[in-house]
């Protein structure tokens, strides 16, 4: 449904009171009704928002506020800010993957480097903001994953941001999977260059993509993730590598939910299938395996100084801190040290789908660690998310315009600190719901 907008836009309660708009409508989506119905002013756009949002929250189906009270664990208390209460819940939305956010040695090695370099690096890297801890963590990742150099970007976002709108050339052109995430949609814009999308996943419509654009242009760069996170989908990346013989383009692969989790020692989904040679361009966030923040792109020596110069995020801001590349590295260590860990995320990622998709679930085509729950009606959507927080599991409904309206989906992230307990507590809610709201 849509909202009615008059000069002044038409309060999202009212709207909502006359059956006009649903509650169970995403903040996102109404901001595209209401433009789309002739409202204009940031003023106006955003009163109906709020209006709307303080809605959802009363009806305890707005779940992007929540917080937890001491960080993220398998485990945490919640704080619901709606009612100033807090609820312990099992954790199912953070991409700790392999649990080191709480490791005691990685804590520990923090605390020594801001004790001896101190707590921010005031710069950025092209300024003199790196420390001795940021190269070695340049030269780890780099050796890591395969290629003979990496540069280090305060975060995962802004290394797709930078990279992707200052690599291609006057003549070059862009190809992407529809479902990359939003870093790279907006790296390829504010690249300038021409660019198209390629249905997700499919080999056969890159190719037809391939087929259509190569010869028109100098270069094309193809950019992938190795899986995605909305999805949980692997990409078909040795089938897509093998295009590169006949159609001879640069690839872009993002590892940000496959390093530190896939191939040896975590060195990423390209490591484990064995075509890191043929990509071009390896990208990962160390917020998720490395349990800090930041990202990377490693790739030939050559590429460096150009991106050092053309990425206007690594320029123009300031080195992650000395602490979080204390975490990289400690984390790094760890992976190398207990492979244990890779092993039991995986054991625990297949013990849960199965038990899944044997209930009835749709889980789409994931089988990454990130296990989607469609649930396209927004409706039942937000009213199942907010039965599982009632019952002590909190995740986040995915809705436009994140997903399309139609997609909507809740994710479970599985992290190394999930026990089995966890797992089946959890299993056992989303069964008895999932029949409830004849989801099974």
């Amino acid at each position: 449904m849509t909202v009615a907008i008059e000069r002044n836009i038409q309060p999202a309660s009212n709207a909502i009171a006359n059956n006009q708009v649903s509650l169970s409508t995403s903040l996102g989506l109404l901001k595209r009704q209401l433009k789309a119905n002739g409202a204009h002013s940031f003023e106006d756009i955003a009163e109906a928002i709020y209006q709307h949002k303080q809605l959802q929250v009363q009806a305890g189906l707005y779940s992007q506020d929540k917080f937890t009270l001491e960080g993220s664990d398998g485990e945490a208390q919640l704080v619901c800010p709606s009612t100033g209460t807090l609820h312990q819940c099992i954790i199912w939305c953070v991409n700790h993957y392999t649990g080191l956010n709480r490791n005691e040695k990685i804590i520990d090695k923090v605390c020594e480097a801001v004790k001896k370099f101190g707590t921010g690096s005031g710069t950025s890297a092209i300024s003199g903001g790196m420390s001795s801890l940021h190269k070695e963590a340049e030269r780890r990742l780099a050796s890591l994953v395969g290629k003979e150099s990496a540069l280090l970007f305060p975060t995962g976002y802004t290394t797709n941001l930078g990279v992707i709108s200052a690599l291609p050339g006057t003549n070059d052109f862009l190809l992407f999977d529809r479902e990359a995430h939003a870093s790279i949609i907006d790296g390829i814009k504010l690249s300038g260059k021409k660019f198209a999308s390629f249905k997700h996943n499919s080999v056969e419509d890159l190719e037809n993509k391939l087929k259509k654009y190569r010869n028109n242009y100098e270069n094309v760069i193809v950019i992938v993730e190795s899986a995605y996170s909305m999805s949980g989908d692997l990409a078909p990346l040795t089938e897509i590598v093998q295009l590169k013989k006949k159609y001879n383009f640069h690839l872009y692969v993002d590892e940000a939910h496959t390093f530190g989790f896939y191939g040896h020692q975590g060195a990423g989904y390209c490591n484990q299938l064995g075509v890191t040679d043929e990509v071009d361009f390896i990208m990962s966030t160390l917020s998720k395996s490395t349990a800090s923040i930041g990202g990377f792109i490693a790739c030939k020596s050559k590429y460096i100084p150009l991106l050092e110069w053309s990425a206007n995020s690594y320029l123009f801001q300031a080195c992650l801190t000395p602490g979080d590349a204390a975490a990289i590295l400690a984390s790094l260590d760890e992976l190398a040290a207990n492979p244990e860990l890779i092993a039991q995320l995986h054991q625990k990622n297949s013990y849960m789908r199965q038990k899944l998709t044997a209930m009835g679930f749709d889980l789409g085509h994931s089988q990454s660690p990130i296990i989607p729950i469609f649930i396209p009606d927004p409706e039942t959507l937000h009213a199942f998310n907010r039965d599982l927080f009632s019952e002590g599991i909190f995740s986040i409904a995915i809705v436009y315009p994140i997903v399309k309206p139609s997609e909507g989906r809740i994710r479970f992230i599985l992290n190394a600190s999930h026990t089995y307990e966890n797992i089946d507590r959890t299993l056992d809610v989303l069964e008895k719901l999932g029949k409830q709201y004849r989801l099974i």
